[in-house]
């Protein structure tokens, strides 16, 4: 499997990520072991850690030279993940520096508090800048949990979704970790991601979830393909993303079909 994860904090010293250079090889060597084989890296744009957009893109470079120099066979690609707020502080330039790989996406972090119909006027503000969105990691908004309608909503309006791998293992908790599982559920799960931080704590293991996914969203195995390498190529490449393979339809539906079925016999 050629992983391609799209949200992860591996460039050194710029935020909560790998403090220097090791660090940063030792979550590179942590993801190719994982399959991964590229890696989008995705600094927080928020109030509190910052980087300036023009420094993104040579960070990137000299990671991969850095990389390359050691034989570690991962490509970064630039990106960031930006605070909804921050759309306000950042220009059209800066945003164009900012987008997954290059091309027409943007990585918007959820908010880890309720701003009350905000979520949706700033993310119609990106689209509304040419952006495509990809949101990160709903499934541990309060917001969302409390508004999950709101979610749909956003996914209506063709805003793609990412759910982080250790959100569906447990490692943030069962409310959360349910709230994924709903998510595969009701198919608005697009991008499995990292979010990874470093090799141990919040390592970059993005299949470790297919297990726990499989025995409660039957079906969720067959997508991890298309979550873990189709999507993620698409959005890299700036194309449409390829029609998932359906879900098992669930037990409630197949009882009334057979229901239905065994009706019609008796006719």
């Amino acid at each position: 499997m050629a992983i391609a994860d799209l949200h992860s904090h591996i460039l050194p010293g710029v935020d909560d990520g790998p403090a220097n250079l090791e660090g940063s090889f030792a979550l590179a060597r942590a993801a190719v072991a994982a399959g991964t084989r590229q890696i989008v890296a995705t600094p927080h744009f928020d109030h509190h850690q910052y980087i300036s957009p023009e420094r993104v893109g040579p960070a990137v470079a000299v990671l991969n030279r850095a990389l390359e120099a050691r034989g570690i066979p991962l490509v970064v690609r630039s990106g960031a993940e930006i605070a909804l707020p921050r759309l306000f502080d950042l220009t059209d330039d800066q945003l164009a520096l900012l987008t997954l790989g290059g091309g027409p996406y943007l990585l918007l972090e959820s908010p880890f508090r309720r701003l009350a119909g905000e979520i949706d006027t700033l993310v119609f503000s990106a689209q509304a800048r040419g952006y495509r969105v990809l949101l990160a990691h709903p499934e541990r908004s309060p917001g969302f949990h409390h508004d999950p309608d709101g979610l749909r909503r956003l996914a209506g309006t063709g805003v793609l979704m990412q759910v982080t791998a250790s959100s569906i293992t447990g490692d943030f908790g069962e409310k959360v970790r349910s709230f994924a599982l709903d998510m595969l559920r009701d198919g608005l799960v697009h991008v499995i991601a990292s979010d990874a931080h470093d090799d141990a704590r919040r390592p970059p293991d993005v299949a470790s979830w297919v297990r726990t996914a499989e025995a409660a969203v039957p079906g969720s195995a067959q997508r991890a393909a298309w979550m873990l390498e189709a999507v993620p190529a698409a959005i890299l490449a700036g194309e449409e993303i390829p029609a998932p393979p359906p879900l098992p339809a669930r037990r409630g539906g197949e009882w009334r079909r057979r229901l239905a079925r065994a009706v019609s016999s008796r006719r």
